[in-house]
């Protein structure tokens, strides 16, 4: 095969890629006869800080030295939202922010999944697996809550977003120049939504301490709550199994003590939203 047939193939295979091209400052073809790896830096609990992009020293000097970024290392860092399919990050914002009864869609899916647990399924491994599926969908439409009533919320108000822009870590960490300072403000909204769509809302912690920042609220204690959360990474990251490699063994009592933490906990943190 020739030269442009592989360019052609590797182009089809990076197709989900082509929005690096741009934030490097090559062109989609160009990008694509590079040979390179992207590898993330990570806290323990999965935020990703960066991405790392890495390339190799045997790629054509003449794009090389176009890469904007380029370090002696031949890596380029960028940050989790420059990455990321700016069309994806506006959908996703599009989605939350047109949802404003996000408490109604809470309880409603709760209902729904309290419904999967009226299922007579006899099976024991089939009824593991159902529950499983269940406990983790729990989980999962706190954090849907979580993230719907904070993103709302703070882009209603230019108050809470000004706080949570000023408290966040992410932007107390940026450094610019002063003569970007007009720049970084055109810039900071589109920065804040991606901060906020890149948070992981089931990490109750760093969740915490932005409502708090933000909103100016007593955070409800969620200690319970995130024994849940730690069970859920059991059954999503481990297959069920603990770190000490015992089965995590789930009934219907306790997974509706998990649905009622998790309402008591919604119901308090609305009570201090509103107050």
């Amino acid at each position: 095969m020739g030269y442009w047939s592989d360019v052609h193939i590797a182009m089809q295979e990076r197709e989900d890629e082509a929005h690096l091209a741009p934030k490097l400052g090559i062109d989609y073809t160009e990008l694509c006869q590079l040979d390179y790896e992207i590898e993330t830096d990570e806290s323990d609990e999965g935020l990703i800080y960066n991405y790392r992009i890495v390339f190799n020293q045997n790629n054509p000097k003449s794009i090389l030295d176009k890469i904007k970024g380029l370090d002696k290392n031949l890596n380029v860092y960028l940050d989790p939202w420059e990455f990321d399919d700016e069309h994806e990050y506006d959908y996703e914002f599009e989605a939350i922010t047109e949802n404003n009864d996000y408490s109604k869609s809470f309880y409603k899916e709760i209902e729904n999944i309290e419904s999967l647990l009226t299922l007579d399924v006899k099976t024991p491994n089939i009824k593991q697996t159902l529950y499983r599926q269940i406990y983790i969908s729990i989980i999962s439409t706190l954090e849907t809550y979580l993230s719907s009533s904070f993103i709302n919320r703070t882009f209603d108000s230019e108050e809470n977003l000004q706080r949570f822009i000023c408290t966040h870590p992410e932007f107390k960490n940026r450094k610019f120049e002063l003569s970007e300072i007009f720049e970084k403000y055109d810039e900071i909204e589109n920065i804040a939504q991606k901060v906020m769509l890149d948070t992981i809302y089931h990490n109750l912690p760093i969740v915490g301490n932005m409502y708090r920042d933000t909103f100016k609220i007593t955070f409800p204690n969620f200690s319970e709550i995130y024994k849940g959360v730690l069970t859920r990474h059991d059954l999503v990251h481990r297959n069920g199994f603990t770190k000490d490699g015992n089965p995590v063994e789930l009934d219907k009592g306790t997974i509706n003590e998990l649905i009622n933490n998790v309402k008591n906990f919604v119901r308090k943190l609305v009570t201090e939203l509103e107050k």
